[in-house]
C-alpha cells in the first residue's frame, strides 16, 4: 500500500468517527493498524466485525475493498468499492480504487472510465492521474502515459509513487539517464522496501573509494540481485574491498563473482564492518549506466563446479536428445505475478517437440503439480535443488532454458547460457520495447505477447523456433553454446567500464586512456571502439575518432552501432555521401536502431531532402514512440515546410516525453519567436546554455543579470554569445543598460569591436574573451538582453540607426577607390559562414545573382571569404567591383556601405550591419527564415531601413532574384531621371 492509500484510509477512519458510531469502533482502528502492517487477513476479520454492527458506511467499504484486493479476492473487492460508491458517489478516491482494480484485471476501458470519473470529481487528483498513466502504459499508449505522469507531478511534484512509476516508463523506453535517478524514489514510494538506516554514507559513484570497504546489499528480488551483482567487479576495480550481502538462496552463487571479497547472508546476525554502502539496485545510477554501457552482458557468473555439473549429468542420463529447462511461474507474492506467470498446461504444445524437458520450477503450485504428475516425460528433479548454485549446475547441463520473467531467466543469462524469455504484452522495464534481444544478457532471446494475455501466440512461436533448433542440433551442431559471442577478457571489460565512469564524471583524458587500454587487451572489442570513437567525437577530435572507428570496422564490420558513429564523424567532416553510406550500412545490419534512422533523417534534412528526412524520422518513431530527439527533428522539418501548427504540436509532444530536452525547448522557442510570441520565446531560448556543445557558458562567479535587480552604480559586462550578426543586432541594448545607471563593458569578437565601441552608453569595448580579467559586478549575454528587457514586437528598441556614422576619412577613402558616383551603387553579399548549421539553406552561389547584373547599376562586392567557385566567377566579371581584400574589419565594411545606395544580401552579418547603420538593405530569405525575420511580411521591426524578399517555395532563389531585379530596375531608373533633371 502506498503513502497515498494509507493517508486515504486514515482519513476514512476519521470520517467514520465523525459520524458518531462508537460501537466496535476499536475494531475498525485495529483493522486499520493491521492493514498498514500488510496483515490483510487479520485486518479483514476486524473490518467484518465492525461492518456487522455498523452497515452502510461508505469509507469502511472502500478500505475493506483495498484489503480484499490485497488478498486476491477481486470480486469481493469490486463489490465493496461499488457499495461505497453507491453510498458516496462523489468520493473520487473510491472511483480511483475501482479503476485500479479493473486495470489489475485487464479491463482497461472500465478502468479508464472509473479513473476519469475520479478526475472529473477532483481534476488535480495526483494519484488518479498516476493510475491513469499506468493504465495507458499497460495499453502501450506511451505518449499519453507520459503526459498523464507529467500532469500528476504538476499536481504533486513530491509524489514518490509517481516519480518511481515514471522512472520505470523512462527506462522501458531506453531513457536510463533519468530513469535510474527517478528510481531512487522507490525508498519513499511505500513499495515494501526496507531502508536499512545505515550510519555509513551512501555511495553513488560521487567520491573515490580506493582503500575503502563498501557493502553492496540486495534491496529487491532474487532476479534483481543477480542482474545487478555484475557491478561488484567494477566497484572492486575502483580499489574498494567489496562485501556483497544477498539472500541465502543466492549467496553461494554470487560468492565467486570476481572482485567480491566476501559474500554474506542477508539474514546473518553478524554485521561486517564497512565504510560506505550502496544498494545493488542503485549501482547502475552510481556508474551512470546507459543502454550502450551495460557491463558484462556476455556472462559474469563463474562456471559451476564440475563435480556438481557431473552429478546432474548422471541424474539426467544420456544426452541423446536436446535438453530444455522450463520455468513457468515466479513468486506468487510478486505484484505483477498475474501478468508474468502462466500455468504449466499453457506450455503443453512444447511436449510434442522431440526434446527432453526438464523442470527448473521451484515451489510448484497445486494445479501445476497435477499436470506435472500426468506428464512423466517432463523430468522433475527440483526437490534436489537446494539453492541457486544447484540450479546453475543443472542449467549448465541443458541446451536451452525457456522461462517466463523470473530469477532463473536472469541466472541463465548471467551464466551466458542460451535462454528464451517469454514476456507479457506490457513487460518489466528491463526488457525494453520492440526488440527480441536484451542488452543485459547476450545469450537471451525475448518472445513477446502480441496482445494482452495472448500466451498462446508466444508458445506457438517458441515451439516453431524450438523445432528448428532441435533439427539443427540433430544434424550435428550439438555445441550450440559456441554460437554465443566469444567471452571478452575480463580486464578489457573492466577497463571499458571504467572509461565510461570517468566519462560520466567529465574526466575525459582518463576515459580515453581506459578505452584505449580495453582495445589493447581485446582489439575486437567493438563496444570499447565505439565508446572511444564517440568520446573522441564529442571532444571534437573527429579525425582521431574516425581512425579509431575505421580500425574497429576492419576487425568487425557487422556492428550497426559502429557504423552509426562512423556516420556521425563523416557527417561532421562534411563527407556527406560516405556518412549516408555508413548510416545505411548500420540500418542494413540492424533496422531496429531508432537512433540511426533519426541521424540519417538529420543528414537528409541538412542536404535539403525533407521528404526523405520525414520518412526516416517517422521510422525512428515507429521503433521508439517516445523518442524525443526524433520528434524534435521532425518538428524542425515541419517548420521548414511551413507546417507551423504541426510543428508546434510535434515540439510539444517531444517536450511532454522529455521536458528537459534543451534542443526541443530551444527550437520551440525559435518557432514562438518566428510567430511573434516573444514572451515565451525569449524564455525558452535560454535553453541554449544546456546544449552539450555550441554555446560556451563562461562560468562567471558574478551573478547573471536578467533585469530583475537595480544596477545603478554597478558595472555590468555584456558579452557576445553567438555570431557577428547576433552581436550587432543585440548591441542596441547596451544603451538601455547604461540608461539604468550602470557602467557598461561590452565584450565582442575582435572583428566587430571597433564597430561597436561607439555604441552610446558603452564605457569600454573589449575583445572576447578578455573581459574575465576586468572587474565587474554582474553580467548578461547579449542574446539574453531581450529577455531582461521583456521585449515584445511593439517594444523592440532602436529601429533607427544605433551605430555611429563611420569616420569621414574612412568613407572618403572608399569614395576615392570607387570613383565617380554616376550610377546607382549596389553592394552584394551572397553567402555567410560555411560552418553555420543553416548555410545550405541561406547561402547561394554568386552566379545566382547574374540576372541583376543587367541592371544599370554599379555592383560592389561586400563578400569576405568568397568560396572557390565564386572567386572564379568574380574573376570573370570585372563589372563587379571587388575591393574586399582592403576590408580589415566591420568598421571598414560600414564605411564602404556608407558609399553605397543599397545593399542586397542573404541573411548574414552584413545585412545586420547595414540595418544597424540605417542604410537601405534588401535581405533575401529562404522559405523557412531565421526566427528574427518573422513570417509573411516584407519589413522587419528590427531594422527600419530593411526590406525582406522571401522564397515563395523551398529552394526558389530564382523568383527572389527576379523580384529584386524588377525593383532594382525601378530604383536605378529613378536615379537616372534625377541625375538627368539635375544635369
Amino acid at each position: 500500500m502506498n503513502r497515498h492509500e494509507r493517508g486515504a484510509a486514515a482519513q476514512q477512519i476519521k470520517q467514520v468517527a465523525a459520524q458518531g458510531l462508537p460501537q466496535h469502533f476499536e475494531a475498525l482502528k485495529q483493522g486499520k493498524a493491521l492493514f498498514d502492517l500488510g496483515r490483510y487477513a487479520e485486518a479483514l476479520d476486524y473490518f467484518d466485525l465492525f461492518e456487522r454492527h455498523n452497515p452502510g458506511i461508505a469509507p469502511l467499504y472502500q478500505t475493506r475493498g483495498l484489503c480484499l484486493q490485497r488478498l486476491g479476492r477481486f470480486e469481493d473487492a469490486q463489490a465493496d468499492f461499488e457499495r461505497s460508491i453507491a453510498l458516496a458517489p462523489l468520493d473520487a478516491e473510491t472511483h480511483k480504487n475501482l479503476g485500479t482494480l479493473h486495470s489489475r484485471l485487464g479491463r482497461m476501458e472500465q478502468a479508464l472510465a472509473c479513473i476519469d470519473r475520479a478526475l472529473a470529481l477532483r481534476p488535480n487528483f495526483s494519484a488518479a492521474l498516476t493510475e491513469r498513466a499506468r493504465a495507458l502504459w499497460s495499453m502501450q499508449l506511451l505518449d499519453e502515459a507520459f503526459a498523464a505522469f507529467q500532469a500528476s507531478l504538476a499536481a504533486d511534484p513530491r509524489s514518490a509513487h509517481t516519480i518511481w512509476n515514471l522512472s520505470l516508463l523512462q527506462m522501458l523506453t531506453g531513457d536510463f539517464e533519468r530513469g535510474w535517478l527517478g528510481r531512487e524514489a522507490r525508498w519513499r514510494a511505500s513499495l515494501g522496501l526496507v531502508d536499512r538506516g545505515f550510519s555509513q554514507a551512501l555511495w553513488l559513484g560521487d567520491q573515490p573509494i580506493e582503500g575503502k570497504t563498501i557493502l553492496l546489499h540486495a534491496d529487491e528480488g532474487l532476479g534483481d540481485s543477480i542482474q545487478f551483482a555484475r557491478y561488484a567487479t567494477l566497484v572492486a576495480a575502483l580499489g574498494a574491498k567489496v562485501i556483497l550481502e544477498v539472500p541465502p538462496s543466492i549467496q553461494q552463487l554470487l560468492d565467486g563473482i570476481p572482485g567480491v571479497a566476501a559474500c554474506v547472508d542477508r539474514s546473518s546476525a553478524a554485521s561486517p564492518a564497512f565504510d560506505l554502502h550502496c544498494p545493488l539496485g542503485s549501482l547502475p545510477l552510481a556508474f551512470g549506466t546507459r543502454l550502450y554501457t551495460i557491463p558484462f552482458a556476455e556472462r559474469y557468473l563463474p562456471e559451476p563446479p564440475a563435480a556438481r555439473v557431473k552429478a546432474w549429468e548422471d541424474r539426467l542420463g544420456p544426452h541423446d536428445r536436446f535438453r530444455v529447462g522450463l520455468v513457468w511461474a515466479g513468486n506468487p507474492a510478486h505484484n505483477n505475478d498475474h501478468n508474468r506467470s502462466i500455468a504449466l498446461q499453457t506450455l503443453a504444445p512444447l511436449l510434442d517437440c522431440d526434446v527432453q524437458l526438464v523442470s527448473l520450477q521451484k515451489d510448484i503450485r497445486d494445479q501445476d503439480k497435477t499436470f506435472l504428475g500426468e506428464h512423466p516425460d517432463i523430468v522433475d528433479l527440483t526437490e534436489q535443488l537446494d539453492n541457486f548454485s544447484d540450479t546453475a549446475a543443472l542449467v549448465a547441463c541443458l541446451d536451452l532454458v525457456i522461462s517466463v520473467d523470473t530469477s532463473v531467466a536472469h541466472l541463465a543469462g548471467a551464466m551466458g547460457a542460451p535462454v528464451w524469455t517469454m514476456l507479457p504484452f506490457n513487460p518489466d522495464w528491463r526488457w525494453l520495447l520492440g526488440r527480441d534481444d536484451s542488452p543485459w544478457y547476450q545469450s537471451m532471446r525475448l518472445f513477446r505477447q502480441p496482445k494482452r494475455a495472448d500466451w498462446a501466440s508466444v508458445v506457438e512461436r517458441v515451439r516453431g523456433e524450438l523445432d528448428g533448433l532441435v533439427s539443427e542440433w540433430r544434424s550435428g551442431a550439438r555445441q550450440l553454446q559456441s554460437k554465443a559471442p566469444a567471452t571478452r577478457p575480463h580486464d578489457a571489460v573492466v577497463s571499458n567500464y571504467l572509461g565510461h565512469m570517468h566519462w560520466q564524471h567529465w574526466r575525459m583524458d582518463e576515459a580515453v586512456l581506459h578505452f584505449q587500454r580495453a582495445l589493447q587487451l581485446y582489439p575486437q572489442y567493438v563496444e570499447a571502439a565505439n565508446s572511444c570513437g564517440k568520446l573522441l567525437f564529442d571532444l571534437g577530435r573527429h579525425t582521431q575518432a574516425l581512425a579509431c572507428l575505421d580500425s574497429a570496422a576492419k576487425l568487425n564490420a557487422n556492428s550497426a552501432d559502429l557504423h552509426q558513429i562512423r556516420g556521425d564523424c563523416l557527417q561532421v567532416l562534411s563527407r556527406f555521401e560516405e556518412a549516408e553510406a555508413a548510416y545505411e550500412t548500420s540500418i542494413a545490419l540492424d533496422s531496429g536502431l531508432a537512433d540511426t534512422h533519426n541521424k540519417l533523417g538529420a543528414l537528409h534534412a541538412k542536404l535539403g531532402r525533407l521528404d526523405l528526412a520525414l520518412v526516416c524520422f517517422d521510422r525512428a518513431l515507429e521503433l521508439q514512440p517516445a523518442f524525443s530527439a526524433a520528434l524534435s527533428n521532425k518538428a524542425l522539418i515541419l517548420l521548414n515546410l511551413q507546417l507551423v501548427d504541426e510543428a508546434f504540436a510535434t515540439y510539444r509532444r517531444a517536450l511532454t516525453i522529455d521536458p528537459d530536452n534543451a534542443v526541443a525547448t530551444y527550437n520551440l522557442a525559435t518557432l514562438q519567436l518566428l510567430t511573434g510570441d516573444f514572451e515565451q520565446g525569449w524564455l525558452g531560448r535560454e535553453a541554449r546554455w544546456k546544449f552539450p556543445t555550441g554555446f560556451l557558458n563562461r562560468g562567471f562567479s558574478q551573478s547573471l543579470w536578467l533585469g530583475d535587480q537595480p544596477i545603478e552604480g554597478k558595472t555590468v559586462l555584456l558579452h557576445a554569445d553567438e555570431g557577428f550578426g547576433d552581436a550587432i543586432q543585440f548591441a542596441r541594448y547596451a544603451t538601455m543598460v547604461a540608461a539604468l545607471g550602470a557602467r557598461v563593458i561590452l565584450e565582442v569578437q575582435p572583428q566587430i569591436r571597433p564597430l561597436l565601441a561607439g555604441v552610446p552608453g558603452v564605457t569600454i569595448c573589449v575583445d572576447r574573451p578578455s573581459a574575465a580579467s576586468l572587474p565587474f559586478d554582474l553580467h548578461c549575454p547579449l542574446g539574453t538582453l531581450p529577455l531582461a528587457f521583456k521585449t515584445r514586437l511593439d517594444t523592440i528598441p532602436s529601429p533607427e540607426p544605433y551605430l555611429p556614422a563611420p569616420p569621414m576619412a574612412r568613407v572618403k577613402a572608399w569614395q576615392d577607390r570607387l570613383g565617380a558616383h554616376d550610377r546607382f551603387r549596389v553592394g552584394l553579399v551572397w553567402s555567410g559562414n560555411p560552418h553555420h548549421k543553416s548555410d545550405l539553406d541561406r547561402s547561394i552561389a554568386l552566379q545566382t545573382l547574374v540576372p541583376l547584373l543587367d541592371c544599370d547599376a554599379q555592383f560592389v562586392s561586400l563578400q569576405k571569404g568568397a568560396r572557390d567557385w565564386d572567386r572564379a566567377f568574380l574573376g570573370e566579371r570585372p563589372d563587379i567591383v571587388d575591393l574586399t581584400d582592403q576590408l580589415g574589419d566591420f568598421s571598414d565594411t560600414a564605411a564602404l556601405i556608407s558609399c553605397l545606395d543599397l545593399v542586397i544580401s542573404v541573411d548574414t552579418s552584413v545585412a545586420h550591419l547595414a540595418g544597424a547603420l540605417g542604410a537601405p538593405v534588401w535581405t533575401m530569405l529562404p522559405l523557412n527564415p531565421d526566427w528574427r525575420w518573422l513570417l509573411d511580411r516584407d519589413d522587419t521591426p528590427w531594422y527600419r531601413s530593411m526590406k525582406l524578399f522571401r522564397q515563395p517555395k523551398r529552394g526558389d532563389w530564382a523568383s527572389v532574384v527576379d523580384n529584386i531585379r524588377r525593383e532594382l530596375e525601378g530604383l536605378a531608373s529613378a536615379r537616372r531621371h534625377r541625375n538627368g533633371a539635375n544635369g
